[in-house]
């Protein structure tokens, strides 16, 4: 009798997870319709072929995130997905940024992998490990995201000639010249420093919190 009990309770339990579960991803469908339906009335206001690349990259970047969270059961939070929505906002939706300010590019390699170590240690912090292990995972994943990612821009120049890698300023005697003011190796170096730099930002906040919390 106690068993047919103990299990119809862990029963409940369960459906009841399941239920605030599928209200989570009910949430963050909202969520990511809401931004994509904001975005597409901006590009009808701003009808040209730049902004219309730009939107879509960035509603098909919320839907891959979803689809990780839901096909891995990762299970993040609506927070993770307005991290994810505020790297994709400023990478790629205002990336005529890039060509007005030098400093632009900088601020974002620095401050962006601070918002993908809190997402990718979410993932990271559900697997049995010590703290360190985890704390160690998470920046050689954000770091090897960096690397693929400043790879990725190479390949692009390459082929399509964006002008990913270097910093180019947009030059005031017409909209389609553009200033080489650093070097394609030198940005490359330097992204890749601030990077590591922000990934170390996060980790020493993250330490100082975890031994806090100890204390």
């Amino acid at each position: 009798m106690r068993i047919k009990e103990r299990c119809s309770d862990e029963s409940k339990i369960f459906i009841f997870l399941s239920a605030i579960n599928t209200m989570q991803y009910k949430t963050k469908r909202k969520f990511i319709v809401s931004v994509s339906l904001a975005l597409l009335l901006l590009l009808y206001l701003f009808k040209n072929y730049s902004s219309s690349v730009r939107v879509v990259s960035v509603i098909f970047g919320l839907a891959i995130f979803y689809f990780i969270d839901h096909a891995f059961a990762v299970q993040f939070r609506l927070r993770h997905y307005i991290y994810m929505f505020v790297v994709l906002l400023f990478g790629i939706m205002l990336s005529p940024l890039y060509y007005l300010s030098e400093i632009y590019d900088k601020v974002l390699h620095l401050l962006m992998p601070i918002l993908g170590c809190t997402i990718v240690f979410f993932s990271v912090d559900k697997l049995k490990l010590e703290f360190k292990w985890k704390l160690l995972l998470t920046l050689t994943s954000l770091i090897s995201i960096l690397v693929i990612l400043e790879i990725g821009e190479y390949l692009f120049d390459i082929f399509l000639d964006l002008k990913l890698q270097g910093v180019y300023i947009r030059d005031i005697s017409g909209l389609q010249k553009y200033n080489l003011v650093l070097d394609k190796i030198d940005d490359t170096m330097i992204d890749l420093i601030l990077g590591v730099l922000g990934c170390g930002i996060f980790s020493v906040g993250k330490l100082i919190f975890y031994y806090y919390k100890k204390v």
